[in-house]
Parts: structure tokens; C-alpha cells; sequence
């Protein structure tokens, strides 16, 4: 399943698009101009947005550049617009965006396109995350700090790859719970569980980083 970001203020589009991500089983949120699109980016972990780039407040090309220089920095962002000069084309991919996709489009065509732009986020060259010399390899789901290995099962694995991805920034315990379980979230508080295990994973490396709780609000990766 993949967490989908829909920036669109033209409401019977977005709600196609998502109509049709939701069926094939993924995640959608929605974001009805650019100004919201970039908090939602900032405050919250994306697998792939779709921007389109006329909307109110910020548009689609400024709303793109933001996202590049925040978290989410490597996202994969699709551009929809019914500009179709290169001029256009080239200022979207100048901002930031991944593929750009006229209106009207079909939408067989935009969700190959999407699913095309995540596999090569999740298994290209970007696949290592690496902080303060701790490296986490998303495709052989792996960890090493300063070059010696770190023992964690894909659940620890993943919190610590969502840590790092956000570091220095907090990750509210919903999201983390959410990128864990997505709406099928568990009846007990699981995730502290989760983090108790981390943390002991972790205790070799104690002297140089440490997973810190903010009591309400969740959790974030710090190095001494």
C-alpha cells in the first residue's frame, strides 16, 4: 500500500483520482491548494504526490520547490496541468517534479506512472538512508553505524528508517503508527513495545544517539 498526497482544488478530479488509488488498495489524502500541500508534506510521510499546478494560495511549481527543500526532499512529485508548452514543461521539471502529465489524461496512464516513479524511489540509488554515520539500506533492510552492524527485526527496522528520514524533526506517534499498521491500527499501545525493543537493539550505540520520547507527541532520533 502506498500513501498518496492528492494536490488538486478542482474537487471532481481529486476525488477520481483518489476514487481510483483507494480501489486499488493504496492510501489517499488531499490537499485543495499549495499551501496545504506543503504543510501536509512537512508534517507527514509520502510515498508519491500528485500536484496539480494552477491552484489557489501556492501553486503547483512554488508548492514543488518547498517540498524539495524540506523533509521529503527525494518524494516522487507528478505534475498534472493542462499547460502543454515546453516552457511549462520545463519550468515543472526545473521546480522539482519527477514526470509531467497533461489534462486531460487517462488515469490507467497517471497510476503507471506513479507506481513507475515509487519502485525507483524505494529501490533506486537512493535506497541507503544515511545519518551521522548510522546507514540504513531500504532494499537489503540492513543497518550499520560507523560500519558495524546493527541487529533489528523489519518492524524496529522500519521505525528507525522513519527516525532517520525525519531527523532532527519529531515523528508524532500517530504517523509512525500509521506507516506501521495504516488504518488497521492495534488495540494496545504496540508501538511503545516496538520502541522499548529498538532502544535495546540500540544500546551498543547509546554514547552517540538515542531514540527520544516527547510524552503526547512521539518521537525523534538525536545524537550526543
Amino acid at each position: 500500500m502506498l500513501r498518496i498526497l492528492i494536490a488538486e482544488d478542482h474537487l471532481d478530479i481529486a476525488e477520481n483520482i483518489g476514487d481510483y488509488l483507494t480501489a486499488k488498495g493504496h492510501q489517499v489524502d488531499f490537499a485543495y491548494d499549495g499551501t496545504m500541500a506543503v504543510s501536509l508534506a512537512q508534517t507527514q510521510t509520502f510515498d508519491a504526490i500528485v500536484m496539480d499546478i494552477m491552484m489557489p494560495k501556492l501553486d503547483g511549481l512554488k508548492a514543488t520547490a518547498q517540498i524539495r527543500q524540506g523533509q521529503q526532499a527525494q518524494v516522487p512529485i507528478l505534475m498534472l496541468t493542462a499547460k502543454d508548452r515546453l516552457d511549462d514543461k520545463l519550468s515543472g521539471f526545473d521546480c522539482g517534479a519527477d514526470d509531467y502529465i497533461l489534462k486531460p489524461f487517462a488515469i490507467a496512464e497517471l497510476y503507471a506512472r506513479l507506481l513507475a516513479h515509487t519502485r525507483k524511489a524505494q529501490n533506486g540509488y537512493h535506497s541507503v538512508v544515511a545519518v551521522n554515520g548510522l546507514e540504513l539500506d531500504q532494499q537489503n533492510k540492513t543497518a550499520r553505524f560507523n560500519g558495524l552492524p546493527l541487529k533489528l527485526n523489519p518492524t524496529t527496522f522500519k521505525i528507525l528508517t522513519l527516525l532517520c528520514k525525519n531527523h532532527p524533526n519529531l515523528v508524532d506517534k500517530a504517523e509512525l503508527e500509521f506507516q506501521l499498521w495504516g488504518d488497521l491500527l492495534p488495540e494496545n499501545d504496540v508501538l511503545r513495545s516496538h520502541i522499548y525493543n529498538l532502544r535495546k537493539s540500540l544500546a551498543g550505540c547509546a554514547d552517540h544517539f538515542k531514540i527520544q520520547s516527547k510524552h503526547g507527541q512521539g518521537y525523534q532520533l538525536v545524537f550526543i
